[in-house]
């Protein structure tokens, strides 16, 4: 008669003994040593559940396998005592809510990750007995010993996934920040008609950032990924100088070199005359624009007609920043624009600030920060300050005129 190995293990159940199943054994066998002496029943299933998403568990397995420790005493998992469980396959299946095939699969996973063994009897069944104590006394079944030689070995590996995932969870949100950043950005040079590829080159650059960090976070590269995100710095500065050099430029012409092509950021269908016409900021003496500023809406009712050369006279701090005995706004945007770089304060708080506040009100804020700290009245940091000031204004309760009236009246005591 010829043996096949069906014929082995059709009628008993008994699994035939596999180069791989010897592997696992060998390997379980190496930590032994290492392996700590007893370990709580309840943390066993909180580790692996932990670590499940780092060795690939199916939930369904997952499920199987708190079902198995549950059939195990909190005693069988102490120093000398082998945790095994000998519930059929049928009543794992019922518990369950499964078919048998799929308890048999779920079984064949948790072999295969070494994260229990088959102790087969004679006949295939699985059967146990426990003493008078409630030690086991006899068992064969599902042995569940790899969980804890491999205890703390699936406990470092939850750990580290944890990590991770904190890791790209907070990477995201920098994202999200930074790609904030840019398109305030951009809304606000729409806004001033501001027009070239140095605008677009921005979105470019952080969908890029973004895209290279999906990758490393779909192949789980930490390294990679922190590479991605720390690229999100070089974009941020990037937004700064794009503002500093574009939208207040050292020559007021808005797109930036009249050589490059013109690109339009964002269609708006109020008729436009002339760039500088538009634009709040720009109130050159030629220009057809109020030389006073456009404050935001004061609690107080307070009115103040915020002149530049008025501005100087009340904050000397900035008057440093500027030069010529006619300053227009474009000096004083682009004084404020450097102030920003000096006093610390974050370009996408300041990016919050343009379009909230605008660019003449921004100008101003920076300016009240400016002379707050050369007096030091600011307790914590000029940036601290003057993103509390900003928060104010997204909740309108930021008064600007008020705080104008307060810096002219002591200018005026002190003449």
């Amino acid at each position: 008669m010829t043996y096949t190995q069906s014929a082995f293990t059709g009628g008993t159940g008994a699994r035939p003994i596999t180069a791989f199943s010897r592997r696992i054994a060998r390997e379980l066998e190496s930590k032994l040593a290492d392996a700590p002496a007893e370990v709580e029943r309840k943390a066993v299933f909180a580790v692996v559940k932990r670590a499940a998403p780092a060795l690939g568990i199916g939930i369904g397995a997952l499920q199987t396998l708190e079902h198995l420790i549950s059939y195990t005493h909190a005693d069988d998992w102490k120093a000398g005592r082998t945790p095994v469980a000998w519930p059929s396959n049928l009543t794992l299946a019922e518990v369950a809510g499964k078919t048998v095939s799929a308890i048999k699969a779920r079984l064949r996973q948790l072999r295969a990750l070494g994260l229990i063994l088959a102790r087969d009897s004679g006949h295939g069944r699985r059967t146990g007995r426990r003493d008078d104590s409630g030690a086991i006394s006899t068992a064969f079944g599902v042995d569940l010993s790899p969980l804890r030689i491999r205890f703390e070995e699936l406990r470092e590996l939850a750990e580290a996934y944890s990590a991770q995932s904190r890791l790209f969870k907070e990477g995201r949100q920098e994202i999200a920040r930074v790609r904030r950043i840019v398109s305030q950005a951009l809304a606000q040079a729409a806004h001033l008609r501001l027009t070239g590829p140095h605008w677009l080159a921005l979105q470019e650059a952080i969908d890029h950032v973004a895209s290279a960090a999906a990758i490393a976070r779909a192949g789980r590269d930490s390294e990679a990924f922190r590479s991605a995100i720390g690229r999100l710095a070089v974009v941020e500065e990037r937004v700064g100088l794009t503002i500093d050099q574009f939208m207040f430029p050292e020559e007021s012409e808005g797109s930036g070199s009249k050589n490059e092509p013109f690109i339009h950021i964002q269609t708006n269908p109020s008729p436009i005359k002339d760039v500088h016409a538009v634009r709040a900021c720009s109130s050159d003496p030629a220009g057809q624009v109020s030389p006073t500023a456009e404050l935001p809406a004061s609690p107080s009712n307070s009115q103040f007609k915020a002149r530049p050369a008025d501005l100087l006279e009340m904050f000397p701090t900035t008057a440093m920043y500027v030069g010529g005995k006619k300053p227009a706004w474009s000096d004083i945007h682009r004084a404020a624009s450097r102030l920003r770089h000096d006093l610390g304060i974050r370009i996408g708080v300041y990016v919050d600030a343009l379009e909230k506040l605008g660019p003449d009100a921004a100008a101003i804020a920076i300016m009240i920060t400016a002379e707050r700290h050369s007096r030091s009245e600011i307790r914590l940091t000029p940036g601290a300050y003057f993103t509390g000031m900003v928060g104010k204004a997204k909740r309108d309760e930021l008064d600007l005129a008020k705080s104008l009236w307060g810096f002219r009246t002591e200018r005026m005591a002190t003449h």
